[in-house]
C-alpha cells in the first residue's frame, strides 16, 4: 500500500457549507476549508516548496511567520498589520497580490478574519521535514489504528461498579475512578416532562399527568415510555433528528431558490419509518438503494413502494440555478452528496478526501472518487408510485386484451407483422451523425420507470388501442401502443456532445422531451441554464423535428441523456436522433413515417370493426380504473461509469479512472468488479453491514446524544482523528453491539436509555466537588440541563394554547412571511402565521426563506449534516418571545381559552395554567407574584377583579409572561 500524500492540499469538505463565522475564524474548519484551500490554490505556485519567490513561503505558519526578504506575512491578531492582507487588498499598487488577478471578497474576507483571530494552524511537521522518514511512514496504515475503525468489542458492564442496569454500570465505573457519585433520580414530574419532549417533542398533556401521577403501581415509568414510542408523535419528533443530517429543504437556495418537487414525501417516510421502527440496517439500505431492493417496503395504507421514498435524499442539496460551469457543478453536488453520505452514516468527513488524501483518517483520494463513480452512474427520477400495483394490473390486463385481439386480426389480416418494404434511407448532410434510428438494438441499453415505455424493447409494428384500426409504423419508439392512459419515463444512455446541435423527430399528445447534460436537472427550471433543451410535444399526430440549437455548442466533450416523459393521459413517439453541427434539421428518411400512428381504418372489414369495438370497449373500462398515480423524488439508474480523480480536486485536471467501490480501510477493495448497475446496492449492504464498525457506532451515539444532551463521542459528526474521542468507548460498544443483536431497532435502543437511572438523574448542580472535576459534565454525574429546540419551543406553544392540529403528513404548509423577510424571487403568498396550528415538521423549509424564530434558537441551515445543534443562548431568543407576533397570538388564543373556561377560576385556573406550561403547579412565592401582577395590570386597564377575571387581556399578559419564562423554553 502506497503513503497517502503529505503535501499540503484543498480541503474543501470539512464543512462545505459552514455559514460564515460559524466554527469561529480561529477554528481547524474555518482553516481547512477557507484558508489552507485558498493559500494552495493561489499562493503556493511562487511561495511554497517549489519556489519561494522574494524568499517567502507560506504552506506553514513557521515560514509565514518568519516571512521573506520584506519581513513576516502576517501578524496574528492584527490584521491591519499584516502584509499578506494588504498584498490581497490591491489597494497598494507596488504590492499586489496573486498578481494575476484579485481575489475574491469573500476569500480576503476570510484570509483577514483569519489572520485578526489569530492564524490558527493545525500542529503539524514543516512540509518537507525528515523526508526519508515522512517517505516511509503509512498514514493509512496510522490511521487504520484509531479507535472508530476497530470492530465493536463484546464489552461488559463492570461487575461492582454498582447499579442494576449495564449502562448505569459503565457510567458509576467511570465517575468511580473520579471518586464522583451519581446524582439522585429526580422527581416523577420532572421525569415525565422530560420524557414527553425527548420521545414526542411535545408538553405532557393535565391528563397525561395526572394518569402517570396516579399509577403508583410498580413499572409505571416503563408503561409512560411505552405509551410514548407507541404515539404517532414520536415519529414526527425523531424524524426532526434525522432531517438535520440530510439537510431536509424544499427548496434548492441560491438566487432563484427554485422548489424541490415532492421533498415531504421524503419527510413523511421519515415519520412513518420511525413510526414503524424500521430496523435501521433497512433504513440506510433504503435511504443508499431503495429504488434497487428486490423486496421493498410498501406504504400501510396507500400500498406503493415505500423504499424508494428514501432515496430523495440524495438530492436536497443547494444547487445553483445557473452554474457557469457545468462540470464543475457536477463535482461540487456530488462533492454534497458524498460528504452527507460519510457524516449521516458513517460520522467521517469523507469529503475531505476530493483533493488529496485525507490528512489524518483513514480515506484516500481513491476512496473519494470510488464512492462519486457510484452517483455518477445513478440519477435523479421523478417516479410514478403504484398503490398497492393497481396501475400495474391493469395494465398487464390492458396488454393482456391487446394481444388477444392482435391475435384475432391476423386472420384478416395477414401482414400485420411484416416489415416494411424496403429499409429506410437518408443522406446526411455535412459531418452529422444518426445517434439513434430505433431500427437496431442500441436503444435496449435505454432504462424504462412506469408503465407507458414498458413494451419500449418491442420492434416491428405495434396496434395502437382506440376506436380506429392504427399501427406504430416499424422503428418508432412510442409510449402509447396499448394505452395512453399509462404513464412513464424513459431515457438513453450517457453520451458525450460531439457537435454543436441536437436534433429529435418525435409527435405526440401532452408529452415531453428534456436533454440533460451533465445531470444537471432542477425539475424543468434547468432550460434557464441550457436553452431549448425542453420541449413540450403536442403535434397532433405528426413527426416534428425538435432542436437543441443554441445550448450544445458551448458543451461539446459534456455528457448528456435525453430523457422522454409521458405523465399524463397522452403518449409520446420518437423515430431519430441527430447529431450536427448545423442549426436546420435533416430531410426525413425516404420512407420515414409522417405520423405516429398509421390509420387502417378505409381497408377493414365488417369483422375488423367489430373486433376493434369489442377491444375499444374493454379497454375503456379498464382505463376508468386507472388510479392517479404518485410522484415522489427518488434516486434511479444511469448509465454505470467509473469517474476519473481530479487531481488537487479541480475537474480540469482529471487524473486516472477510480472503479466503484466502498472504502479500503472497510474492505473495499475485497469486493470484486461491478459488473451490472450503478453498484449502489452494493454500497448499501456494505454501510449496513453489522461487520461495519462505524455505522452502528455513529447511530447509538446520535441517541444517546439526542437523549443526555451530550453524545459519548462529543463530535457525532466526526468519528475521525480531529474528532473527539469516547468519554465511555466500552459503553459505546456496549450500546452498539445491543443495538446491532436487538435488530437494529430504534425503539428498544432508546427504551434501553431512558429505563437507566442515568437518564433519570436530577440535572440540578448539587455536588461542588463534581462540578471542579467535571465541569462540563462530560462523565455524566448529573443529568444536561438543556434547552428545546425551536420547532419544539413552537410545538409547545402551539399545544398549551390549545392551537395544536395533531393531523399527520401530506404538503406543507407555507412558510409565514414576516415584512422583514425580503430577497429574490420571495414567494407571493405567505403562509399563515400559525402554520394553520400544524408541528413545525409540517411547515415549509424554504432555504432562502428559513423561520427567523427557528434561526435564533439555532436550527441549522440545511446545507450539509449537522448533527449536533448548537445551543446558544443570545438576547435575540429572549426577544423573540417578548414579541414575536406567533408567540404573542398563542398568548392571546391561550387566554381567550381560559376565560370561556368557567370550570376554573382564581387560583385553579393559575395552577392549570402552570401544570399545562411547565407541567408542574406554581409554589407559594409564584402564586403571590402572580396575583400582584394581576392586580397591577386589572389596575392599568381600570378594572375590578370581577371584571378582571372576564377579561381575556389580563390573562393574556400572564399567558405571556409563563411563555416567557426560561423554564417554558428549558428542560430540567
Amino acid at each position: 500500500m502506497r503513503p497517502l500524500l503529505r503535501g499540503a492540499g484543498v480541503c474543501f469538505a470539512l464543512a462545505a457549507a459552514l455559514a460564515p463565522g460559524a466554527a469561529g475564524a480561529g477554528g481547524r474548519d474555518f482553516f481547512e476549508t477557507r484558508i489552507r484551500p485558498v493559500l494552495a490554490e493561489n499562493c503556493y505556485t511562487c511561495h511554497g516548496p517549489e519556489k519561494q519567490k522574494a524568499g517567502l513561503r507560506l504552506d506553514h505558519i513557521r515560514h509565514i511567520l518568519e516571512g521573506g526578504e520584506s519581513g513576516p506575512a502576517a501578524a496574528p491578531g492584527d490584521a491591519g498589520a499584516s502584509r499578506m492582507v494588504r498584498a490581497i487588498s490591491y489597494d497598494d499598487v507596488d504590492l499586489q497580490m496573486p498578481p494575476k488577478g484579485r481575489l475574491g471578497g469573500a476569500q480576503r474576507a476570510d484570509l483577514a478574519a483569519w489572520i485578526a483571530a489569530g492564524a490558527f494552524w493545525p500542529e503539524e511537521p514543516l512540509p518537507g521535514a525528515a523526508a526519508n522518514e515522512e517517505a516511509e511512514f503509512n498514514l493509512m496504515e496510522r490511521a487504520k489504528a484509531h479507535w472508530a475503525w476497530q470492530p465493536v468489542a463484546a464489552a461488559l458492564p463492570p461487575a461492582a461498579a454498582g447499579g442494576a442496569d449495564p449502562i448505569d454500570r459503565f457510567i458509576h465505573a467511570r465517575l468511580r475512578q473520579e471518586g464522583l457519585e451519581p446524582a439522585a433520580r429526580a422527581g416523577r414530574q420532572v421525569l415525565l416532562r422530560r420524557l414527553s419532549y425527548h420521545l414526542a417533542g411535545l408538553p405532557p398533556t393535565l391528563a397525561q399527568r395526572e394518569r402517570f401521577l396516579a399509577d403508583t403501581a410498580p413499572g409505571a415509568y416503563e408503561r409512560e415510555v411505552d405509551r410514548l414510542l407507541a404515539s404517532p408523535a414520536f415519529g414526527e419528533r425523531w424524524a426532526r433528528h434525522w432531517m438535520d443530517l440530510v439537510r431536509y429543504s424544499e427548496t434548492y437556495g441560491h438566487e432563484q431558490d427554485f422548489p424541490i418537487d415532492h421533498a415531504w414525501r421524503y419527510r413523511d417516510y421519515v415519520v412513518r419509518a420511525f413510526n414503524a421502527d424500521v430496523p435501521y440496517d433497512q433504513f440506510v439500505r433504503e435511504h443508499i438503494a431503495g429504488d434497487l431492493l428486490e423486496e421493498p417496503r410498501y406504504h400501510p395504507e396507500e400500498g406503493h413502494n415505500e423504499s424508494i421514498l428514501a432515496t430523495g435524499f440524495w438530492f436536497m442539496y443547494q444547487a445553483t440555478h445557473a452554474p457557469v460551469d457545468p462540470v464543475q457543478d457536477r463535482a461540487d453536488r456530488i462533492d454534497n452528496q458524498i460528504d452527507v453520505l460519510g457524516k449521516a452514516f458513517l460520522g467521517m468527513t469523507l469529503a475531505c478526501a476530493r483533493c488529496h488524501d485525507h490528512k489524518f483518517d483513514a480515506v484516500s483520494t481513491e476512496d473519494y472518487y470510488a464512492l462519486g463513480g457510484f452517483l455518477r452512474s445513478s440519477r435523479r427520477n421523478i417516479a410514478f408510485l403504484d398503490s398497492g400495483g393497481l396501475a400495474a394490473r391493469l395494465a398487464r390486463k390492458l396488454r393482456e386484451n391487446h394481444a388477444a385481439t392482435q391475435e384475432k386480426l391476423r386472420a384478416y389480416l395477414p401482414g400485420l407483422d411484416a416489415p416494411p418494404a424496403a429499409p429506410l434511407t437518408r443522406t446526411l448532410p455535412g459531418d452529422s451523425v444518426v445517434y439513434e434510428d430505433f431500427n437496431g438494438d442500441s436503444h435496449h441499453n435505454w432504462t424504462a420507470g412506469g408503465e407507458a415505455f414498458a413494451d419500449y424493447k418491442e420492434t416491428g409494428a405495434r396496434w395502437m388501442a382506440g376506436g380506429r384500426l392504427a399501427f406504430t409504423p416499424p422503428g418508432v419508439l412510442h409510449s402509447g401502443p396499448v394505452s395512453r392512459a399509462l404513464r412513464g419515463t424513459l431515457r438513453s444512455p450517457d453520451f458525450t456532445i460531439t457537435h454543436k446541435n441536437l436534433h429529435l423527430r418525435a409527435a405526440g399528445a401532452d408529452g415531453k422531451i428534456r436533454v440533460i447534460i451533465e445531470d444537471y436537472l432542477l425539475g424543468d427550471y434547468h432550460k434557464l441554464l441550457f436553452e431549448n433543451t425542453i420541449f413540450k410535444v403536442d403535434t397532433k399526430g405528426a413527426f416534428k423535428w425538435f432542436s437543441v440549437t443554441h445550448s450544445l455548442r458551448k458543451y461539446i466533450g459534456l455528457q448528456a441523456y435525453i430523457e422522454f416523459e409521458d405523465a399524463n393521459d397522452g403518449y409520446l413517439a420518437v423515430d431519430e436522433i441527430v447529431f450536427s453541427d448545423l442549426e436546420t434539421p435533416p430531410a426525413s428518411r425516404a420512407g420515414a413515417p409522417a405520423k405516429a400512428a398509421l390509420d387502417y381504418s378505409a381497408s377493414s372489414s365488417p369483422e375488423v370493426e367489430a373486433l376493434i369495438a369489442e377491444h375499444a370497449q374493454r379497454s375503456r373500462r379498464t382505463t376508468r380504473e386507472m388510479p392517479e398515480l404518485v410522484r415522489a423524488l427518488t434516486m434511479t439508474e444511469g448509465t454505470p461509469q467509473d469517474g476519473r480523480v481530479y487531481l488537487r480536486g479541480d475537474p480540469k485536471t482529471p487524473g486516472a479512472v477510480q472503479p466503484r467501490r466502498f472504502l479500503e480501510a472497510l474492505g473495499g477493495l475485497e469486493d470484486g468488479p461491478i459488473e451490472n448497475g450503478s453498484g449502489r446496492l452494493r454500497l448499501a449492504e456494505r454501510i449496513a453491514d453489522p461487520g461495519n464498525p462505524l455505522t452502528a457506532r455513529v447511530m447509538a451515539n446520535r441517541v444517546w446524544q439526542y437523549l443526555l444532551g451530550r453524545g459519548l463521542v462529543p463530535t457525532p459528526d466526526n468519528f475521525g482523528v480531529l474528532g473527539e474521542k469516547p468519554t465511555h468507548p466500552e459503553l459505546l460498544d456496549y450500546l452498539a453491539a445491543s443495538f446491532v443483536a436487538e435488530d437494529w431497532s430504534v425503539k428498544r435502543l432508546i427504551r434501553r436509555i431512558v429505563l437507566s437511572e442515568t437518564y433519570q438523574m436530577r440535572s440540578a448542580p448539587a455536588n461542588p466537588l463534581a462540578e471542579e472535576r467535571d465541569p462540563s459534565n462530560a462523565l455524566l454525574h448529573r443529568a444536561h440541563f438543556r434547552r428545546l429546540e425551536g420547532e419544539v419551543i413552537r410545538d409547545a406553544l402551539l399545544a398549551v394554547s390549545g392551537a395544536l392540529d395533531e393531523s399527520m403528513y401530506g404538503p406543507s404548509v407555507p412558510i409565514y412571511l414576516s415584512p422583514f423577510m425580503g430577497g429574490h424571487r420571495r414567494p407571493k403568498t405567505s403562509g399563515p402565521l400559525d402554520g394553520d396550528g400544524r408541528r413545525s415538521l409540517y411547515v415549509e423549509v424554504r432555504r432562502n426563506y428559513l423561520s427567523p424564530m427557528m434561526l435564533a434558537f439555532d436550527t441549522p441551515v440545511p446545507d450539509s449534516t449537522i448533527g449536533r445543534r448548537t445551543e446558544s443562548n443570545v438576547p435575540a431568543q429572549a426577544l423573540v418571545m417578548m414579541n414575536d407576533p406567533f408567540v404573542l397570538a398563542q398568548a392571546g388564543r391561550w387566554a381567550a381559552q381560559l376565560v370561556q373556561n368557567e370550570e376554573e377560576r382564581g387560583e385553579d385556573r393559575i395552577t392549570a395554567m402552570y401544570l399545562r406550561a411547565l407541567g408542574r403547579p406554581p409554589g407559594p412565592g409564584e402564586r403571590a407574584r402572580i396575583q400582584d401582577f394581576m392586580a397591577r395590570q386589572a389596575a392599568s386597564h381600570g378594572l375590578g377583579p370581577a371584571e378582571a377575571a372576564r377579561d381575556p387581556r389580563i390573562w393574556r399578559e400572564l399567558c405571556h409572561v409563563i411563555f416567557t419564562l426560561k423554564e417554558f423554553i428549558y428542560l430540567p
